[in-house]
Parts: structure tokens; C-alpha cells; sequence
């Protein structure tokens, strides 16, 4: 099978400067930038449509690839393979230390994006419903919900319906923070976790450590335990603005403050000023209408009274000479 033209890798959009609010689309995005795959990517997509319910999904031609090991297999099949340039030794490591990360983050992933009703009532939801076509976005994000729930029944054995008391939270963070400062460890001052090369581990690791670090959450213990590690800090930061420079995505638009800085805005905010922009425009229409139509009538008004004299001589005085009349 050939890459054809108009191959696309459909993903949800971006927030918070990433350029998507989704692991899974994240990862997958890392396989395209890393090893430069010349393929469009298209972020309007609805998930429906890939033939599994979710997104990522990749589509060539009339086949659809949905989820991130299909996609990685069409990759390297294609020419791609994302570890192409390790030694044998690092893809055993990479793999290894790839399924170690998966074990300890997942749940905390899983539990705090979807599981905890908090954040996923006041976040999450929103930002998968805002990214899912009408009727589905009503129902749709809570499939990511129920997901979580048995994600973490598994693997930190609790149930996500049971009450907030019984959820064993804290089980979640001490291992996602063991796995933190480890991986701080493994960086150190590297470029990429294996020296100067990027590999699969490096895009599951940022995929990860990125959502979690970025996006506001409500409860989020990890995202200050990140803060503190500045050399993974640096990692996320540096994929997101060189690898990612044209693809992150954020709603919240700057605006100058009264000093000259910039200032982020909220929603809410954006949408006061833009009520308030447009109350002041359509006052100064108003005005500008209401100074037309007061002009209009005192011109009428003056050559009326100018022309109702019995020796009008058939020439309009200027209306101060006629002010000055009057005076």
C-alpha cells in the first residue's frame, strides 16, 4: 500500500497551546512530526466517522485506520517507523520503559481527566462535547467516562461510581510522582530521553506529561509535582513550541492591558468586552445617523426660509452669513 495524496490523520483540536486535548491524538501527532510524514492533519473531525467511535483515525483513500497501533503499523509500513534510528538495545529499553510509564500514569490519566466528577464536570466534558458534532456531543463525552471507569477498576481497584470517599486517589499520585521524578532522573540534561534521537517513548512520555501539565484542572496533585522537575518542564515545552510551533491551539485570546502587557482572557470575559464593543458601535452609528439627520434638516430649514422671501434673487447665502442675519 502507497501514501496516497490527501491521506489525513483526523485528531481532536488543540487547547491550552497543544495541538490536541487527547493522548491517544497526541502520541499519534508525535509519529507524523518526529519522522516528518508528509500528511495533512485535520482537526473538524467527528469521531463517528472512524469506524470505532473515537478519534485518532487515519484515512487513505477509502480505508480507515482508527486508533494509535494502526496507525503506527501504516506508518512503518510506509516508511516511517518512529525508532528507525535506535540500536537494538534502546527499542528493547524503549519498550520496556514505555510499558513501565503505561502501568503507573494511565489510571492517574484516566482517573483524573475523566474519572474525578469534578474535573471532568467543570473540564473535560466540555472540551470533548465542544469538539463533537450536535446531538452527540450531549452523550458522546461521557463514553471516555465510562472507559476511565474501567481503566481504573483494573488498575487502581476502585470503582468511579462508588462515593468520593472510597476513591483511592492518593494510591494514583504516589506512583504517577515515583514515575515523575524517575523520568526526570532518565532525562537529565538530554535533548531526548535516548541522547540525541527521538524515539516512541519520548512521544508517549510527552503525550502524557503534556495534558497533564497543561490543561487546567480543577484536582490535579501531578501538575505542581511536573512544575518541579524544570528538565521535564523544558521537554514539554520545547515539543510543543519547535515540533508543534504551528499546531497548538488555544481559545483564550491575549488582549493589551492599560500598561502595554498582555493579558489572557477568559470566556466570559471575551464575551463582556464583545457585548460591550458592540453596544459602543452601534451607539456611534446611532449618533453619527442622528448628527446626519439634524445637519440635513438645518440645511432644509435654512434655504426654506431663505427662498419663502418675495426678492429671493435666485442665490443661496452661506448659512453664517444668514446666522449672523439672525443674530
Amino acid at each position: 500500500m502507497e501514501m496516497q495524496l490527501g491521506a489525513k490523520l483526523h485528531v481532536y483540536k488543540g487547547e491550552y497551546g497543544l495541538p490536541s486535548i487527547d493522548f491517544e491524538c497526541l502520541r499519534a501527532l508525535c509519529l507524523l512530526r518526529f519522522t516528518r510524514c508528509p500528511m495533512d492533519v485535520q482537526t473538524s473531525s467527528n469521531p463517528l466517522r472512524s469506524g470505532a467511535g473515537k478519534l485518532p483515525y487515519l484515512q487513505i483513500g477509502n480505508q480507515k485506520f482508527a486508533g494509535y497501533g494502526p496507525i503506527k503499523r501504516v506508518l512503518d509500513l510506509e516508511g516511517y517507523p518512529v525508532d528507525a534510528h535506535l540500536s537494538t538495545k534502546q527499542k528493547h529499553l524503549s519498550t520496556a520503559y514505555a510499558n513501565w510509564v503505561f502501568t503507573n500514569l494511565h489510571a492517574y490519566y484516566h482517573y483524573f481527566l475523566y474519572g474525578e466528577p469534578h474535573n471532568f464536570d467543570t473540564t473535560t466534558r466540555g472540551l470533548y462535547a465542544k469538539r463533537t458534532p450536535f446531538p452527540f456531543n450531549f452523550y458522546y463525552p461521557s463514553s471516555y467516562q465510562r472507559e476511565a471507569c474501567d481503566v481504573v477498576q483494573v488498575m487502581a481497584g476502585f470503582d468511579v461510581n462508588d462515593k468520593l470517599d472510597k476513591h483511592d486517589g492518593d494510591y494514583l499520585v504516589v506512583n504517577a510522582k515515583k514515575v515523575v521524578n524517575l523520568l526526570s532522573s532518565k532525562l537529565g540534561r538530554k535533548v531526548w530521553f535516548f541522547g540525541d534521537t527521538y524515539s516512541e517513548f519520548d512521544a508517549i512520555v510527552y503525550s502524557y506529561l503534556a495534558i497533564i501539565f497543561k490543561i487546567a484542572l480543577p484536582n490535579n496533585p501531578l501538575q505542581n509535582h511536573i512544575k518541579g522537575c524544570q528538565n521535564l518542564v523544558n521537554f514539554i515545552n520545547r515539543i510543543t513550541k519547535d515540533i508543534f510551533r504551528n499546531e497548538g491551539y488555544s481559545s483564550v485570546k491575549l488582549t493589551k492591558t492599560p500598561s502595554g502587557t498582555e493579558a489572557s482572557l477568559t470566556a466570559s470575559e471575551r464575551k463582556f468586552l464583545d457585548s460591550e464593543l458592540n453596544t459602543k458601535i452601534v451607539a456611534g452609528v446611532g449618533a453619527v445617523l442622528a448628527m446626519g439627520a439634524f445637519a440635513a434638516w438645518r440645511g432644509i430649514y435654512n434655504q426654506l426660509t431663505t427662498r419663502s422671501s418675495t426678492d429671493y434673487d435666485g442665490i443661496d447665502y452661506e448659512d453664517d452669513e444668514m446666522e449672523e442675519g439672525l443674530d
